[in-house]
């Protein structure tokens, strides 16, 4: 039973619909300030939402739209408040700390000793720390770019460093401050960042390989062998040429730095959660993204039983962003 101040809520929403919706029912639910509207949109979801987001914005409300089964709903609820955005001092503090733990980590593959090599020696990792931080960066900026050009919101790239590690550092994130209205919005945010990313990773891997060193393995030198692929491979023999069995390429830092691009990129499109990958997925599958998620992360832990690291991906991915999807405002409209 609702009460009057509902009742009056009910009545300020409804009146918004107008040649928009056909109401066939509506409840109160949460704590009263949720409003839901069942029934039928008059015109398609991408032009409703633009009208009733541009309404019920000036009432300090939200439309959300869902269908199932071929029943409209139209979930109004209070706009949340707009946050402060990110520190500018923030974000650079922690990018200067980055390239220093970066650029630690690149000389630290070049086997510098931080407690026995002069301090200037960590200059060595500088060609390691640029080529993985223009990977990185550009994958952020693309996805700071299109978000902006589609009307969000992004807060400035956080980037995450770890000192005395070889890579010095977990990668980036960026916040959105805002939601995410529709699938196209979700899909061209999501797909940006790997792009760009791949991009540059590609580059750097070709440079690097060129820099790289073409020599006969040496008896009982530490050796680290990496995976690769068919795009690493395909990318080695072009640039490289086809090598006898009897030579080893040992990597630039460059193109290690391009080679772990690619398979952060690789990772990072897996279709989980709050990956790029996930955005990706539910761009294109909607609400059946649920199914997709719970067999890839099945695929995951089968696969850990022959290398530990897909185990410690999927507990990562569970454990920070588990296993469902948000869905955006409007997550009627399909790609197009």
């Amino acid at each position: 039973m609702q009460n009057a101040a509902s009742e009056r809520l009910v009545t300020e929403l409804s009146s918004q619909l107008g040649d928009v919706f056909m109401t066939e029912n509506v409840s109160v639910r949460g704590d009263g300030r949720v409003v839901a509207f069942v029934g039928q949109l008059q015109s398609d979801a991408e032009s409703a939402f633009a009208i009733l987001e541009q309404r019920f914005k000036k009432l300090g409300y939200l439309p959300v739209l869902r269908r199932t089964k071929g029943q409209d709903t139209i979930l109004v609820a209070p706009a949340p408040a707009e946050r402060r955005g990110s520190r500018p001092i923030v974000n650079l503090m922690l990018f200067l700390a980055t390239v220093g733990t970066v650029m630690l980590g690149g000389a630290l593959q070049e086997g510098y000793n931080p407690l026995a090599d002069p301090p200037m020696a960590i200059l060595s990792g500088i060609p390691f720390a640029f080529a993985l931080l223009a990977i990185l960066g550009t994958h952020e900026l693309a996805h700071f770019l299109v978000a902006r050009a589609r009307g969000m919101r992004p807060t400035l790239p956080y980037f995450i460093p770890i000192p005395f590690s070889p890579l010095g550092t977990f990668g980036a994130v960026i916040r959105m401050e805002s939601p995410i209205k529709d699938r196209k919005m979700l899909f061209d945010v999501g797909i940006s960042g790997p792009l760009a990313g791949l991009v540059v990773s590609i580059a750097a891997l070709v440079v690097g390989l060129r820099l790289s060193e073409i020599t006969l393995p040496l008896p009982g030198a530490p050796v680290m062998p990496l995976g690769t692929g068919i795009l690493v491979d395909w990318i080695t023999d072009l640039v490289l040429g086809p090598l006898p069995d009897d030579l080893m390429v040992i990597l630039h830092p460059i193109a290690f730095a391009g080679w772990f691009g690619i398979f952060i990129t690789a990772m990072n499109l897996i279709p989980l959660s709050q990956l790029d990958g996930g955005h990706v997925g539910y761009a294109f599958f909607g609400q059946a993204h649920r199914l997709i998620t719970t067999l890839v992360f099945m695929g995951l832990m089968a696969m850990g039983l022959f290398w530990t690291g897909w185990l410690m991906w999927g507990f990562f991915i569970l454990i920070f962003g588990g296993l469902r999807h948000p869905p955006p405002l409007n997550d009627i409209t399909p790609l197009n």
